[in-house]
């Protein structure tokens, strides 16, 4: 296939009901995480787009059209789909729905489908994008790499449920957030915490920036909570050229929105601290 005629795909795919359809099933069968509904699916496919337009401008041939375009894109679409059908198992549930589905899908009045190299290559990236996997594994594809770090950096207080952000911020204001909502509560906290995410280049460092609401937690809750997120994105950055640093600047109530509290390079299983 062309590589206009697969662009026209992705697109066609992206607009279609199905996808809409078993996002928001995936979501309703995730009711006691955070949101993994539609709006997710194309935040980290937004999210992959600006880290191939980071990667692109400082490793330029890293990534071809095709591995932009059409994998990641549908990669990062399709990363957390199979959550309509087993949530524990979504990674291999969802590669296996994704390599039936686009074996299935043509270009609309085209008999054409996606070669079978592109769709192999979708759904192992759909199948190996949790952390648990990418820590046991070495990268061998930048594609791979671009959906890990797009999926891991995608978290803040959007993704927290209306009920229990609504909670959130009431114990915030009492000086409260430690009361756990539920089990597992500390990922509502910690992402309620998070007001927003900024990927930044800065020489031959991939920087995670986020902007923290310390009335909630501070970072080292942060860290503690999503370790394994992101030493993933450790690995993930490292094997494109890059060295990942997370930092944290402070936003609330009477705090300049800009102040840059502290970083983390992150180094085998340790944060270490830089001012």
């Amino acid at each position: 296939m062309q590589l206009d005629k697969a662009r026209l795909l992705v697109a066609q795919i992206f607009a279609m009901p199905v996808i809409h359809e078993m996002a928001e099933k995936g979501d309703k069968l995730s009711s006691h995480q955070t949101d993994h509904g539609m709006k997710h699916f194309l935040e980290v496919a937004e999210m992959a787009r600006k880290l191939c337009a980071i990667v692109s401008a400082r490793r330029p041939g890293a990534l071809n059209e095709c591995e932009t375009d059409v994998i990641i894109s549908l990669a990062s679409l399709f990363h957390d789909i199979g959550r309509a059908i087993d949530v524990e198992d979504h990674a291999n549930a969802g590669a296996r729905w994704a390599q039936k589905f686009l074996k299935q899908t043509p270009l609309f009045g085209d008999e054409e489908i996606l070669p079978r190299s592109v769709r192999n290559r979708i759904c192992r990236i759909i199948a190996c994008h949790r952390s648990g996997i990418v820590l046991n594994r070495e990268f061998n594809d930048p594609a791979w790499a671009i959906v890990v770090l797009a999926d891991k950096f995608v978290g803040d207080e959007e993704r927290v449920r209306p009920g229990r952000a609504l909670v959130l911020g009431m114990l915030t204001i009492l000086g409260l957030p430690w009361i756990p909502l539920r089990k597992g509560g500390i990922h509502d906290r910690v992402n309620f915490a998070i007001k927003k995410v900024i990927p930044e280049a800065n020489g031959d460092e991939l920087d995670l920036v986020l902007l923290l609401d310390q009335r909630v937690c501070d970072g080292k809750l942060v860290l503690d909570t999503y370790s394994n997120r992101y030493l993933a994105c450790d690995r993930a950055a490292r094997y494109l050229g890059f060295k990942f640093r997370i930092r944290f600047r402070t936003v609330g109530e009477g705090i300049g929105t800009n102040t840059e509290i502290y970083g983390h390079h992150v180094h085998a299983d340790k944060w270490l601290r830089v001012a």
